[in-house]
């Protein structure tokens, strides 16, 4: 009985070290992200968009709506970063109230503010890196 508990045991102490193995770098990078987002978001988005993302009614539109911001992935730093003074069509919705700029962002803080974004609200859209906001930001208008 012995050597069937301690067999159980040492099969349970390696299938835990294998499931622990398979944690990748880039979904503990994207954890990390998604965390210090959400602290960004609370402090620099919700009071506009709401804790759900929702918006306000005409005024301030969702970041519910997944195909806008998968067919906009690279504006979205320039919009955080610059704000944004043009309508924009929503859930079949225009908005025309203008957003602020957020030029103290750093380009860090915007992937991890969009990797939190875009992956909330009904959103899933993986991990923005800092590199691919620097090259957007390039392209800023």
């Amino acid at each position: 009985m012995r050597k069937i508990l301690l067999g159980f045991c040492f099969t349970l102490l390696v299938f835990g070290i294998a499931l622990n193995a398979c944690v990748t770098e880039q979904s503990v990078k994207y954890t990390r992200y998604f965390a210090d987002g959400a602290q960004l978001y609370k402090s620099h988005c919700q009071n506009c968009h709401s804790a759900t993302g929702q918006g306000l009614a005409q005024l301030i539109p969702p970041l519910t709506d997944t195909p806008f911001l998968r067919k906009h992935r690279a504006i979205l730093p320039c919009i955080v970063q610059y704000g944004i003074a043009d309508s924009i069509t929503i859930h079949q919705q225009g908005y025309h109230f203008k957003m602020p700029a957020n030029p103290k962002l750093a380009a860090i803080d915007l992937a991890k503010l969009l990797t939190f974004v875009t992956n909330s609200f009904g959103n899933q859209q993986g991990l923005y890196d800092v590199s691919e906001i620097e090259n957007h930001l390039k392209n800023c208008r």
